[in-house]
C-alpha cells in the first residue's frame, strides 16, 4: 500500500470518528436539555417548600420538615439516575 493510499485511509478513518464524535455530542445534548427539563419541577418544588419554611415559625419546622427532606431527595435521586445514565452511555461508546 503507497503512502498517499495509506494517508487517504487514515484520513477517511478520522471523518468517520469525527461524524460519530458529532453523532454522540448531538445525542448526549438532547438527552441532557431532556434531563434538565425533567429536574426543573422537582426543583421548583423543592424551592417552594423552603419557601414556604423560612416563612413560618419554629414550630412550623416540624410540619414542613418531611415534605422538605422528600422533595430534596427526589431532586438527588432524579439527578443521580440522569448522572448514571449519561455515564453508562459513554461507557458504552467507548468500548
Amino acid at each position: 500500500m503507497s503512502d498517499e493510499s495509506q494517508g487517504k485511509r487514515l484520513e477517511d478513518r478520522i471523518n468517520e470518528l469525527r461524524a460519530e464524535i458529532a453523532e454522540l455530542m448531538h445525542r448526549l445534548e438532547t438527552g441532557i436539555d431532556k434531563e434538565v427539563e425533567a429536574l426543573r419541577p422537582k426543583l421548583k418544588a423543592a424551592r417552594e417548600k423552603l419557601d414556604e419554611l423560612a416563612k413560618t415559625s419554629a414550630e412550623a419546622w416540624g410540619d414542613l420538615k418531611p415534605g422538605l427532606e422528600r422533595a430534596w431527595t427526589e431532586v438527588q435521586k432524579s439527578f443521580n439516575e440522569a448522572a448514571a445514565r449519561f455515564k453508562d452511555q459513554g461507557s458504552k461508546k467507548s468500548s
